[in-house]
């Protein structure tokens, strides 16, 4: 990791459910898409299923950017970019303890205990740059 991350940022990656991930399609537009993810402190890590275009995408441009929600008012934008790759295949995010203790109830809420076997796949995200927009308060 190159970027220096704030305390502010660190609390939003290590709590925030949500984020968007951005990947760079062939064409050369960009490609958000809705995502889980895991900060260990270091790496941002991305379960998905081995055939998402996120992958190919990956595979072929690992630069990438994940992008957190405003606080609503258009501050606390925090969007990190940075270097993606394949980190493994053929793995269960249920059996990644700290990924799992995140999002077990949030799946199991959503009815997507069984399925999230599907997602075999995971990438890791170096942070190498960080932009913010300053919260109100």
């Amino acid at each position: 990791m190159t970027a220096e991350l704030t305390p502010e940022v660190t609390e939003r990656l290590t709590g925030d459910d949500f984020g968007w991930l951005t990947t760079v399609a062939k064409s050369g537009l960009p490609v958000p898409r809705l995502i889980w993810f895991f900060f260990d402190g270091t790496e941002l890590f991305v379960y998905t299923m081995p055939n998402a275009a996120k992958v190919t995408h990956i595979r072929r441009h690992p630069q990438v950017s994940l992008n957190l929600d405003s606080d609503g008012r258009g501050g606390g934008i925090i969007v990190v970019g940075g270097t993606a790759r394949i980190d493994a295949d053929g793995v269960d995010c249920r059996d990644d303890g700290p990924y799992w203790a995140k999002y077990e109830a949030l799946a199991a809420q959503a009815g997507l205990t069984e399925v999230m076997g599907d997602y075999s796949t995971r990438l890791a995200i170096s942070i190498d740059k960080v932009w913010t927009t300053p919260t109100e308060g």
